[in-house]
């Protein structure tokens, strides 16, 4: 081999290294990921919290939310896509401690995805054995202060699962629900739990 070649073999190698560095340690690699499982292992890493037990992933359009547990506590995790093949982490990441001596722990959230799309979150877990379905009474177009007539309430329902976690989620651009009462309810469909989440 001439020293021509093994000059250019060693110019190429070294160039290819540097462009391997770069990339490795570019923001855009490493804080994205090609899947939104890593970029919710990323959002927690981030955090200094998890990991945690997804136990349940629930897919929409360009996001994706990770009801999770770790610990005494429990997340709705929000992980964004970004140019069509990049996952990124989004919010609820923290978590919020499970209050056992309590029927049902729950939270809420916006997140504004793009100006069309801000999905609003309800969530929470249930400790209480007997609840087996978590209702929320929304109605739209009302202020907090406001009364609201009975005939414009809606209720959502969610029945449970194993995980006993709960998720309401809806975009407020196109409903721009105010949520009223969360109700916990047994197998009769008898009221069990009830708080005003106005």
């Amino acid at each position: 081999m001439n020293k021509e070649k093994i000059k250019a073999i060693i110019e190429w190698s070294l160039a290819i290294l540097l462009i391997f560095i770069v990339i490795k340690e570019s923001p855009y690699i490493s804080y994205y990921k090609l899947s939104p499982e890593a970029a919710f292992e990323r959002s927690e890493r981030t955090y200094y919290y998890g990991p945690s037990e997804v136990v349940e992933n629930v897919e929409l359009d360009d996001v994706q939310i990770f009801l999770s547990k770790y610990k005494d506590w429990f997340s709705a995790t929000l992980v964004n896509k970004y140019a069509g093949i990049f996952w990124g982490p989004g919010s609820g990441v923290g978590g919020l401690e499970i209050k056992e001596d309590q029927d049902i722990t729950h939270s809420w959230g916006g997140t504004s995805i793009n100006e069309d799309y801000m999905l609003w979150r309800y969530y929470g877990i249930v400790t209480n054995p007997e609840i087996s379905k978590v209702e929320l009474d929304v109605a739209e177009g009302y202020g907090w202060d406001e009364q609201i007539p009975v005939e414009d309430i809606v209720t959502l329902d969610y029945q449970l699962k194993d995980h006993r976690m709960f998720l309401f989620h809806w975009n407020k651009v196109e409903d721009n629900y105010l949520s009223i009462a969360l109700r916990g309810l047994n197998s009769d469909g008898e009221v069990i739990y009830k708080e005003d989440v106005r």
